[in-house]
């Protein structure tokens, strides 16, 4: 009996054993048969050249018909090619070399090395020139599918750039339709323009992909390529970046890899669309000088996703797991304090009219002038600026606490006098009262600016309340906005994207944006009890979801753009769909919380991108030494990059905790320190006005490490205060692993 009792007690720890063997059996039985699945195949083409074939399960994935190609810069541009001369097979890697003779005196001697991985191929590439010559050349290697390319089945993925096809893109935009014009299409693109050195291609019929990614970029330059803003040829050493793009011809496309990297046949000059736009090369060599050698690795990722939304999820996801962006450890409570003094010191009173100017130098040496327009929403963020002044005067920190929830309050009542039922104007003239709107120029009233402001207004309401006050006159405000919105929903539930002042009269029709409404909705359901917002706010979350993001594509989300795919279309449609979440329980709108995320997210810099490595430190808006990862792309049709996602830190710390996905936890940390990198402390205030300044934008692409303008904006305090606050609400647990302090 002892005995029996004995064993019973062991047969747990037992069985746990032989499940955890079977389980790490199992592990490697797939991870064998994954692995065995690929194979790298090599054979000869009709000049007896040897090439290489990639096939999975005995299938053709993509091959390699001469591998072996330079670009060669002299009074002009040739293309030489050829497959390799001999390969070496070693357990199923192989190493390809060639000698590609371009004259008696000049060749270029190629070693590649190919790796086999679980889900493609690595190729470390070495050549070096045999030779010298008044002349620039750059290598290249180009992949052809098996899929069979069709305009309407076939899908690009370049991150913040390109989702899908040029329906959502500007027209003249990398990707947009002027590239597809002609019989031929090139689209390649420079590694800094990317925020991860990322292409990919999804083939909607058999769910077939593959991806080409640069595991190991480097990025640098010179300053006189980074100021080179209308391209001409240039030839330097010191190019360490490459590009990746793809050719349409006759129906057939290849993807591949140039280095130093050629950019076209669409560049960008350096400004913001549409005057940036420029259908020609950009050409980038290295001098061909005996014995130089350049080195790069690339890697081609396959797979067989669902949809094209998974694809770009999974493929980006790989390319955070191998780029692996470090957190840039921030002093988010030093930081939070800089921001909220610089924030309160910018307020304005002038009679009865009180707010913050749209626009203010940052540079300590700049001018002193300020854009005299006090905006509600997009992008002067009055009414959220009040917000955050007022939980800031609760601070136990603030010797300021009564002056600064004094400005907030002013802040506030300056806004109540606009006529909102219709929208008369968005704002109003610091000097003199007079109305104004956001976009002076193009005469409308847009949805994201009014449901920035009321929505900001809505939650400091929320605020104001659980401290046991109550805003009367701000809910009336509210109420007569709604009820006039309520008014605007059509029968599908879509709002217009902007209307006249004034009139009320619809000026775009485009309902694309309807998501915009949404939180000022649900939280006006919260205030008030009225079940009739929410009604409303569920009609416009549905339609903006059947409407295209469904697809993974998010588009209108700034005005300053046209109704283009913005990343800030995805985070406004995160935050819907996570308030959603939270106040109806239903799961669907956390499912679609991820996607908007998944998308979102594909526009954060996840490497570092070097500052040139000549250019004067003082001259740089962006400093040397300041890592790049957690920078944001804007906007397709530009390379512009902000801060902007600061303001959605909490959400993806909030989608960890509704998921357990690790993933978004780093997403979260990334957001709330790296995005601080520029902000100005005491003892590192750059050359900026001083602590809690931050210009609002900067370029990654030429001309690297400068902005347009070196302003402030009141959204650059707002965007990072929201995060900072939304994560102190979250709790001590999650608030912990997130700000290590």
């Amino acid at each position: 009996m002892n005995i029996f009792r004995h064993t019973m007690k062991k047969i747990p720890v037992i069985l746990l054993i032989l499940v955890l063997v079977l389980c790490l059996l199992g592990f490697r039985a797939t991870f064998a048969s994954s692995a065995a699945q690929l194979e790298l195949v090599e054979q000869k083409d009709l000049k007896g050249k040897e090439q290489i074939i990639l096939k999975k399960a005995g299938e053709t994935v993509i091959s390699t018909q001469l591998p072996i190609q330079i670009l060669l810069a002299t009074d002009r541009l040739a293309l030489y090619s050829q497959g390799y001369d001999s390969l070496k097979k070693d357990r199923g890697d192989v190493t390809g070399y060639g000698s590609l003779k371009v004259s008696k005196n000049l060749s270029f001697h190629f070693n590649d090395y190919w790796t086999i991985l679980t889900d493609g191929f690595q190729i470390e590439r070495e050549v070096r020139v045999i030779g010298t010559e008044r002349a620039g050349f750059a290598s290249r290697i180009m992949f052809t599918p098996s899929d069979v390319y069709t305009k309407n089945r076939t899908c690009l993925f370049v991150p913040g750039m390109i989702y899908g096809d040029a329906q959502f893109l500007p027209t003249s935009a990398i990707g947009g339709t002027d590239n597809f014009k002609g019989s031929k299409t090139n689209i390649f693109i420079r590694e800094d323009r990317m925020s991860a050195p990322l292409f990919g291609i999804y083939f909607t019929g058999s769910h077939h992909s593959l991806a080409l990614l640069n595991p190991s970029p480097n990025g640098q330059t010179t300053e006189k390529e980074s100021h080179n803003l209308l391209p001409t040829v240039l030839t330097d050493a010191r190019f360490q970046f490459g590009s990746i793009g793809v050719q349409i011809e006759h129906g057939s496309l290849r993807i591949g890899y140039c280095y130093p990297g050629n950019e076209g046949e669409i560049t960008y000059k350096g400004d913001i669309y549409p005057g940036g736009h420029l259908k020609q090369w950009r050409r980038r060599f290295h001098p061909v000088i005996d014995g130089f050698t350049h080195t790069y690795c690339i890697r081609i990722i396959v797979d067989s996703p669902d949809s094209f939304s998974s694809f770009y999820t999974e493929m980006w996801r790989e390319a955070w797991k191998v780029l692996n962006p470090n957190i840039n450890r921030q002093n988010i409570s030093l930081i939070k304090r800089s921001i909220l003094t610089a924030l309160a010191s910018q307020v304005e009173l002038n009679g009865r009219y009180s707010g913050l100017p749209n626009w203010v130098d940052a540079y300590k040496g700049g001018v002193n002038f300020t854009d005299r327009k006090a905006v509600l929403g997009f992008t002067g963020k009055n009414l959220e600026s009040a917000r955050f002044l007022l939980r800031g005067a609760d601070e136990k920190w603030n010797r300021d606490s009564v002056d600064m929830r004094k400005k907030a309050l002013n802040i506030i009542a300056s806004f109540l006098n606009i006529k909102m039922n219709p929208p008369a104007a968005t704002g109003f003239n610091l000097d003199n009262g007079a109305p104004v709107i956001a976009l002076p120029h193009k005469k409308q009233i847009y949805l994201r600016s009014l449901g920035d402001g009321f929505k900001a207004l809505a939650y400091a309401y929320l605020d104001e309340q659980r401290r046991g006050k109550v805003h009367k006159k701000w809910l009336n405000w509210m109420k007569k906005f709604a009820g006039w919105l309520l008014n605007q929903q059509n029968e599908k539930g879509g709002f217009p994207r902007s209307w006249q002042p004034s009139t009320g009269l619809v000026a775009e029709k485009s309902t694309l944006s309807s998501y915009q409404a949404v939180p000022f909705l649900i939280l006006l359901t919260q205030i008030t009890g009225q079940s009739k917002y929410l009604d409303a706010a569920i009609k416009a979350a549905e339609v903006s979801w059947t409407s295209s993001q469904k697809y993974g594509q998010f588009i209108g989300g700034t005005i300053d753009n046209p109704n283009v795919l913005d990343k800030e279309a995805a985070t406004l449609s995160l935050e819907a769909y996570l308030l959603l979440y939270e106040h109806t329980g239903n799961k669907k709108w956390l499912v679609r919380s991820k996607t908007a995320a998944n998308f979102a997210e594909t526009w954060i810099y996840i490497w570092n991108v070097p500052m040139p490595i000549d250019e004067s430190n003082h001259l740089l808006q962006w400093k040397k030494g300041n890592s790049t990862v957690g920078l944001q792309l804007i906007s397709t049709g530009h390379s512009l990059v902000d801060m902007y996602m600061a303001f959605n830190a909490d959400e993806f710390a909030k989608l960890y905790r509704y998921t357990g996905d690790n993933h978004y936890l780093q997403v979260a940390r990334i957001l709330l320190h790296n995005t601080k990198a520029m902000t100005a402390i005491s003892g590192r205030e750059f050359d900026l006005r001083g602590a809690g300044w931050q210009q609002e934008h900067w370029s990654l692409a030429p001309p690297r490490g400068f902005g347009l303008h070196r302003g402030w904006l009141p959204w650059v305090a707002t965007s990072q205060l929201n995060g900072i606050y939304g994560i102190e609400d979250l709790g001590d647990d999650l608030k912990k692993k997130l700000l290590w302090q």
